[in-house]
């Protein structure tokens, strides 16, 4: 081990170790190390304390020297002498001493409720003993004013007597810090939710707190973050200003560092201002691409009303007419060559209108059945023997095969060709000219267009008339065309298009312009103080909204700056080196001895590191056979307590100096064979330092008496005995004397002579109330003493509260005779005759106080005299 861990190699260097090296830690860390060395664990109303703390709202307490052992206390031979002028301690008597054994052990008994636990506190304050939650020292309840607890004490430093005054809150003697104090709640071991049994010695506890407690700062405030980004509002989530305006840039680069003064220079517009903002939005009202838009479809619907005029115009002329007219006439011509034709070649058919279209329909149906599918790979007609007619399918014969030849051909024939050139002609040019007729709701378009576009209303108007009367001659065109005379019709009319060229030539102008507008110097400029001034506007609407959001941001920054000091890295370092330092094999070998001396070797336990924590390292019990069964699992709530024993006296060993030690409750819930152990390691420990116990457990008191007294193998430990009991409106009176039940029986013999002497004068007075009162005192003492001095005879080989027997003392029981034995029935039966009527006495004497001295020396001498042939037996 290197000087270093030499240096730590105890509880109270560590503390101060740690003590130094929190100086650079942020203040809130430090106030937490302070909390975690006065308590076990950090509870939600510190956490809030201490994000308090690292936020800079509150000032912390910083760890310092009072609240660790002082490292020059190791060094020191400290004992306690008394516990004294305790004030608004629970609910104990004021003006109460409570001293101690300058050596051995030190039992403080007391039934539960008389005041034990108060005195415990006490000393758990004034050396330095961490607490649960809850732990602290406070006043009597009941009384009827209250004040700070405090207390004095002396103690032994060296031999030479010091006194101290203590007060809640404030830092005890260092030198106290020297005496350790055992409590089971705060045990260094420690059964985890995982039944794992853990080791942590307490510097490393309080570390491992602090890198909890950095956990939950850490969480606390990022908490906090998450509320105040979660009330920004919506207006401000998407920002309806532009972003590369002054104002734009300001919002988008907002943070806890923008100045209110940069808002309130851009927020609102002055009456000038505003008047320029609605000048901007009336000359810039029209986004020039919107306007290139709509004059695009101006253009496109004048082109089209344009086209469709000089077509209309067109069809309606004298010439359009004539030409109608001619191709109906082609066509009346050439339809009449035709049927001559067909009524020459025809005449002897059965059946008339052999070529008409009726029947050229039926024609051209049967060639196209004929060459799809009734005779698909022969030419139409199919004539011939074998073949049927593809009209009526009856079988054709020489007659109608010719017939169907002859139909063909004059189908081929060049005057029905003629006549179908003629009529394809008409249909063209009647589509032609009867397409150009304009409907009514396309007439009703032209108009809107000439009217509300170009804004000539009366050349709409009569553009109007002119259309409707060329639409007119257009269907009378269509409807008379083909008379045989054609009527006469009003003149054809011309509209003028020169208004909508002019239009079209200015849209194209206008376009162009437009077009180039956009994208000019100027424009552009006024675009970007038109936004500048509408942003500016608007900030003055959301300001309260955006200074509001500077000091949200403000206090994010500031939680983030702090959560900063919420890092763990420091504890790692600290914590491995700490542990380097204690958990050495100097330890290990020593918690090895106690729990052998503690009688649970047999379960073969060591210490081993198992895991890290937030850069914690942490020590577990394990089974050197099993490592990975849990512990918890295996061992019984009294061996638990046996183990955080061991390692508690484990660490004691470390310190040369031999300081006293206090012990409350050592052994609750521990079963009678660990009972005697840890009362055998109490007592070995007193032969060589102070050890002060509290217990409320009579059968282990009694075990610690035992294990004090002197055997071949080892000499006696000194053992004084205090009890604390309680009174009708106060609790902790002390007393010198111990419990009745352990009192040696020469002292009690010794106090019921004193308390004769002392009021045997109501007899002598003749104070008969008085004296019987006493009597019946003396009648129950004498019984029981009896009683205990039958129990000290056979003590030698069982013993009350004890399941021991110890077979070596059986030689002891030899001496009794029959004589020791009647002795004794006569004596006790004289005790409870003392009080007892005779028969038809009303009023029986009492015994003189020396028939009450008789039967105390009868139990003194039957006392000593087995004593004496007892010890020469052994």
């Amino acid at each position: 081990m290197d000087a270093q861990e030499n240096d730590l190699s105890n509880e109270a260097a560590a503390l101060a170790d740690i003590l130094k090296w929190s100086a650079e830690l942020p203040a809130w860390q430090r106030d937490a190390l302070r909390r975690l060395c006065g308590q076990t664990k950090l509870e939600a109303a510190d956490i809030t304390a201490l994000v308090g703390i690292c936020k800079g709202d509150a000032a912390g307490v910083p760890l310092d020297a009072s609240h660790v052992r002082d490292p020059a206390a190791s060094h020191a031979v400290v004992s306690l002498g008394a516990l004294y002028g305790l004030s608004h301690v629970n609910a104990l008597a004021p003006g109460e001493r409570l001293s101690f054994g300058k050596s051995g052990l030190t039992v403080i008994y007391g039934d539960n409720g008389a005041g034990k636990s108060g005195y415990a506190r006490v000393l758990k304050q004034l050396c330095r003993a961490r607490s649960p939650k809850g732990d602290a020292i406070l006043p009597n309840i009941y009384a009827a004013s209250s004040g700070t607890p405090s207390a004095s004490v002396d103690f032994f430093m060296g031999g030479q007597k010091r006194s101290t005054s203590w007060t809640q809150g404030s830092a005890p003697d260092p030198m106290l810090s020297a005496v350790s104090v055992f409590d089971s709640r705060t045990a260094n071991v420690h059964v985890e939710n995982t039944n794992d049994l853990a080791y942590t010695p307490q510097p490393l506890r309080i570390l491992a707190g602090l890198a909890q407690a950095c956990q939950d700062v850490k969480t606390k405030l990022a908490a906090e973050i998450k509320v105040l980004q979660e009330q920004t509002p919506a207006i401000l989530s998407k920002l309806e200003c532009k972003p590369d305006t002054p104002v734009g840039k300001l919002i988008t680069g907002l943070s806890g560092r923008t100045k209110p003064e940069s808002v309130e220079k851009f927020a609102g517009l002055t009456t000038e201002e505003e008047a320029r903002l609605q000048t901007l939005n009336t000359d810039l009202a029209s986004d020039p691409a919107r306007t290139v838009r709509q004059l695009q479809g101006q253009e496109t619907r004048i082109k089209s009303a344009i086209e469709q005029l000089e077509r209309l115009m067109a069809a309606t002329t004298d010439e359009s007419r004539a030409a109608l007219r001619d191709a109906h006439t082609h066509l009346a011509t050439a339809r009449s060559a035709a049927a001559a034709a067909s009524a020459d070649l025809f005449a002897d058919e059965p059946l008339p209108d052999i070529g008409s279209d009726v029947w050229k329909a039926l024609w051209e149906a049967a060639r196209d059945y004929s060459r799809a599918s009734a005779y698909p790979d022969r030419p139409f007609p199919v004539t011939g023997t074998g073949t049927h007619c593809v009209l009526c399918q009856q079988p054709l014969s020489d007659e109608a095969s010719n017939r169907l030849s002859s139909f063909e051909a004059f189908v081929k024939d060049e005057s029905r060709r003629r006549e179908q050139e003629a009529a394809d002609a008409y249909d063209k040019k009647l589509e032609e000219v009867s397409s150009q007729a304009i409907s009514m709701k396309y007439l009703a378009a032209i108009v809107t267009t000439i009217r509300d576009d170009i804004g000539q209303e009366e050349v709409a108007s009569t553009l109007r008339r002119e259309i409707l009367y060329l639409a007119w001659r257009l269907r009378a065109i269509l409807r008379t065309h083909n008379l045989a005379v054609l009527p006469d019709l009003p003149p054809a009319a011309t509209i003028s298009l020169d208004l909508l060229r002019t239009t079209l030539s200015g849209i194209a102008t206008r376009i162009e312009g437009l077009q180039s507008e956009a994208s000019s110097p100027q424009r552009v400029a006024l675009i970007a103080e038109r936004d500048g001034l509408a942003d500016r506007k608007w900030l003055g609407v959301v300001k309260a909204d955006v200074l509001a959001q500077i000091e949200r941001l403000e206090a994010t920054e500031a939680i983030e700056k702090a959560s900063k000091d919420t890092a763990t890295n420091k504890i790692t370092t600290q914590s491995a080196r700490i542990a380097q330092a204690l958990v050495t094999n100097r330890l290990r070998a020593s918690f090895a001895k106690e729990v052998d001396k503690l009688g649970v070797a047999g379960l073969a336990i060591e210490l081993q590191q198992a895991k890290t924590s937030a850069g914690v390292p942490f020590f577990q019990v394990r089974l050197m056979n099993k490592p990975s069964e849990p512990v918890g699992k295996v061992l019984s709530e009294g061996e638990h307590r046996c183990v955080a024993l061991a390692a508690f006296l484990a660490e004691l060993s470390t310190i040369d100096a031999q300081s006293a030690i206090v012990f409350d409750d050592p052994v609750s819930s521990l079963d009678h064979l660990h009972r005697d152990n840890v009362a055998a390691r109490l007592a070995e420990a007193g032969r060589t330092r102070q050890v002060i116990v509290f217990t409320h457990d009579m059968a282990f008191l009694l075990l610690l008496d035992e294990a004090c007294r002197p055997t071949k193998d080892r000499d006696a430990t000194p053992v004084a005995y205090r009890l604390i009991s309680r009174g009708p409106d106060n609790a902790g009176y002390c007393h010198q004397d111990p419990p009745a039940n352990v009192m040696p029986l020469d002292k009690v013999i010794d106090g019921m002579r004193a308390h004769l002497a002392n009021v045997k004068i109501h007899h002598e007075r003749g104070d008969q109330a008085k004296w019987l009162r006493e009597v019946t005192s003396f009648q129950d003492q004498l019984r029981t003493t009896w009683e205990r001095a039958v129990e000290e005879v056979v003590g030698s080989v069982l013993r009350r509260l004890s399941r021991k027997v110890d077979t070596t003392g059986l030689i002891k029981l030899t001496v009794l005779t029959d004589a020791d034995c009647t002795a004794m029935r006569e004596a006790f039966g004289r005790c409870s005759a003392l009080l007892h009527s005779q028969p038809g006495e009303i009023n029986p004497r009492l015994p003189a106080p020396s028939a009450v001295e008789s039967e105390i020396d009868a139990l003194e001498n039957w006392i000593a005299d087995i004593r004496t042939r007892q010890e020469a037996a052994a």
